[in-house]
């Protein structure tokens, strides 16, 4: 150590074990404390466990977001809730998200009852029209158009009032109004029959799905109520509805469907016949 160093200790500033200047001990000739050996090392800790990882979604848990992942929970809805309950806010919910994430795919419930009716319609086997087949073609179509709608509950209400725009709606109507085209009918027949014959499927088809969800039985236990109220119900009040009670109470649906098909094939048949008899030269 430099001297100078060794000058500048002050007094009684000894390092531990060392004899003060003078003697063997510290002043009053006590012996010096000896100094305290070092601790020996502590053992090394053991590895920390690792850390549990995070569980993983199953893949496929949460599709991502789309047109037709929205339309097909859309259509879960409508089973579920009805026209009425169908909201972008309960398809939000199906699908694990915000509703504000659907609006980058669909612009409101409008347009997404558009695209559910689109889907459904798009459910219908379309087929080339054939004139030797054009009425079998025809009551095929509109006989599977009303059972698709009616498997939905009342979806047959998100075609109401709307004029076909969409993909599917689009190809439906060509073949529905070739089909009417090729039975011979006139164009203004095939234009204006076309969407009465779409009204009465839709109405069908509402009426039908609003008892799907019904228990058969109690349906049963219904329809023979309103049988027993119509073969008791007064004659000399009410002649006619007595007349014909038996009639109007005993048909199923499938035979008030085909019954209403062949009163509207066979006016617009009619129809078509005299547009075009007005048109020869007298």
């Amino acid at each position: 150590m430099h001297p100078s160093r060794q000058q500048e200790r002050p007094a009684g500033s000894q390092r531990p074990g060392e004899a003060a200047p003078g003697g063997q001990g510290t002043a009053g000739g006590r012996a010096a404390i000896p100094a305290t050996p070092p601790l020996p090392a502590a053992p090394p800790l053991p590895a920390a466990p690792p850390r549990p990882a995070r569980r993983k979604p199953p893949a496929g848990r949460k599709p991502a977001l789309s047109v037709a992942v929205i339309v097909a929970a859309a259509i879960e809805v409508l089973d579920e809730a009805g026209f009425a309950g169908l909201s972008m806010r309960r398809v939000a919910e199906r699908l694990g998200t915000g509703a504000a994430s659907l609006y980058a795919h669909v612009s409101g419930r409008e347009e997404l009852l558009e695209l559910v009716f689109d889907a459904l319609v798009g459910q219908v086997r379309l087929e080339e029209p054939d004139p030797a087949r054009w009425r079998e073609q025809l009551r095929r179509l509109l006989r599977d158009l009303r059972d698709i709608l009616a498997s939905h509950t009342d979806a047959a209400l998100a075609g109401l009032g709307r004029v076909p725009t969409a993909p599917q709606t689009l190809a439906a109507a060509e073949v529905l109004t070739g089909v009417l085209q090729a039975g011979g009918l006139t164009d203004r027949v095939v234009a204006l029959g076309f969407d009465q014959l779409v009204l009465y499927v839709s109405a069908s088809a509402y009426e039908a799905g609003l008892y799907r969800k019904t228990d058969p039985a109690e349906l049963q236990r219904y329809w023979a109520g309103i049988r027993a109220f119509y073969a008791s119900i007064p004659p000399g009040r009410y002649p006619v509805l007595t007349a014909i009670a038996p009639d109007m109470t005993g048909a199923d649906d499938d035979e008030r469907f085909e019954f209403g098909l062949d009163l509207i094939i066979a006016g617009l048949e009619a129809v078509s016949l005299a547009e075009k008899a007005a048109r020869r030269p007298a």
